[in-house]
C-alpha cells in the first residue's frame, strides 16, 4: 500500500492577476470626473468605509474579538484646496467648445456683376 505525502497535495494559493493595472487615486478620480460630466471646479476622491465587530477567526473553537473593513462606495468631494491628490476638472475634462452662431444675413456673400 502506497502512503501519500500530505505536504505534497497543499496547494499554495495564486494570488488574483488584475485584468488591467490597477489605477491610483488620481486616475479614479479623473473617471469620475468624466462619469459625471463635471468640467469645473477641484475635486478630491470619497471613499466610504463600513465598520463591522463581532467575533472573527479561523473557525468556531478560535473566535476573538475583532474589526472588519470594507468599502461601500466612492465618490467626489468638492476640494477645499489643492491636495496632491485633488484634480481640477477643467483639465481632465474641459467643456466641449459649441461653434459661434452665424447669422444667416452676413454668411451670403453678394456678387457684383462686372462693369463693362
Amino acid at each position: 500500500m502506497a502512503t501519500t505525502n500530505s505536504a505534497a497535495a497543499i496547494v499554495a494559493p495564486v494570488a488574483p492577476i488584475p485584468v488591467k493595472s490597477p489605477v491610483s487615486m488620481n486616475e479614479l478620480t479623473t473617471i469620475l470626473i468624466k462619469h459625471y460630466g463635471l468640467h469645473k471646479g477641484r475635486y478630491d476622491l470619497l471613499v466610504e468605509y463600513q465598520i463591522g465587530v463581532g467575533p472573527v477567526g479561523p473557525n468556531p473553537a478560535s473566535l476573538v474579538p475583532g474589526v472588519m473593513f470594507g468599502f461601500g462606495r466612492v465618490g467626489l468631494l468638492e476640494a477645499k484646496g489643492d491636495g496632491p491628490t485633488s484634480v481640477d476638472a477643467a483639465v481632465v475634462n474641459p467643456a466641449p467648445v459649441k461653434p459661434k452662431k452665424v447669422a444667416v444675413a452676413a454668411a451670403k456673400t453678394t456678387r457684383k456683376k462686372p462693369a463693362g
